[in-house]
């Protein structure tokens, strides 16, 4: 049914149709993946897949939800910050004749309509390093339902080194440079965050308003003009970011692929009564030729290292309940 998609022809926003077509060239990629995100998913519940109400969160172009669906999982429900990604998830889903049982726009907070009826599972694929606030998010999450099963991946792994760097170079542009070159101009999160800061405190000197702006790094506006606030009350200033590289938009909250390490990952998950395992994902060996046979070749190695592949594997599962 996936091939039988025409992108052009299904009305989505430039970014979401971009999105959707690098995920059907790697359909068999991503739908083994997926089905990895559901196998783990499973081996931690004792319910059978038609009686599991499960929330894809971040669904993107809900591609992920689907599957699930067309895995006989008995309620789906997929969430988006994106009014755009939103669209295109109703969109195929009518195409692909998948109905799912809501489509919401909004965030974290938007799950606590479910608080008399919670969800037995939720999963998000790329989504958890971007999210601005885990503390709030995993509150949510353990108010919801103490027994709720989660799976995340993300690619932003702390042990694979080569990876890291690529994505460190993504996270220093986004904070140094911005980007101008292309359709959509984007400013530095750097002078974005500076901006701000000037206009909450215009008689702010320079040197301190370098320091401020190197302290809040991190932060959403909102954020930003509380910490002013509380400078000019008693010239209190944010601790800085542990992680060199970590860095978010200022204005959306979104972080840049956020990195932390395996032991932040278990204190969090522990910290609201979720125990954690992490798993290594594998690379995309279904392509031809000799890329697909270094990848064959990566993915057995990353097998037979067990935890130690986690320094060669492209993503990470994390698996909380």
């Amino acid at each position: 049914m996936l091939s039988e998609l025409n992108v052009e022809n299904l009305g989505l926003q430039k970014y979401q149709a971009f999105y959707l077509t690098n995920l059907l060239i790697h359909k068999k990629y991503f739908v083994s993946m997926y089905a990895q995100v559901l196998n783990e998913l499973l081996m931690q519940t004792e319910k059978k897949n038609e009686q599991i109400f499960l929330i894809d969160y971040g669904a993107g172009n809900g591609l992920l939800g689907l599957f699930a669906k067309s895995c006989g999982f008995g309620k789906v429900v997929q969430v988006d910050t994106s009014s755009a990604f939103c669209f295109s998830q109703e969109i195929l889903s009518e195409k692909l004749r998948l109905p799912v049982d809501e489509n919401i726009n909004g965030d974290y907070e938007s799950l606590e309509k479910f608080a008399a009826n919670p969800p037995d599972a939720l999963i998000a694929t790329d989504v958890i390093e971007h999210i601005y606030d885990l503390d709030k998010f995993f509150s949510t999450l353990q108010k919801l339902n103490k027994r709720l099963v989660t799976v995340f991946t993300t690619a932003s792994n702390d042990h694979n080194f080569w990876k890291k760097k690529k994505l460190m170079r993504i996270q220093k542009k986004d904070e140094c440079e911005g980007d101008v070159s292309g359709d959509d101009f984007c400013e530095s999160f750097r002078l974005v965050r500076r901006n701000i800061i000037k206009k909450e405190i215009p008689q702010i000197t320079n040197s301190a308003l370098e320091r401020l702006v190197i302290h809040i790094r991190g932060l959403r506006k909102d954020d930003i003009e509380l910490a002013c606030s509380r400078y000019m009350e008693n010239g209190a200033i944010p601790p800085l970011l542990t992680h060199p590289t970590n860095t978010c938009d200022p204005i959306t909250g979104s972080w840049t692929e956020r990195f932390l390490s395996f032991k932040e990952y278990k204190d969090l998950f522990n910290r609201y009564g979720f125990s954690l395992t992490i798993k290594n994902g594998f690379y995309n060996n279904f392509q031809h030729g000799v890329k697909g046979t270094i990848l064959s070749v990566l993915n057995f190695l990353i097998l037979k290292m067990g935890k130690k592949g986690s320094a060669l594997t492209p993503y990470i599962i994390l698996i909380g309940c």
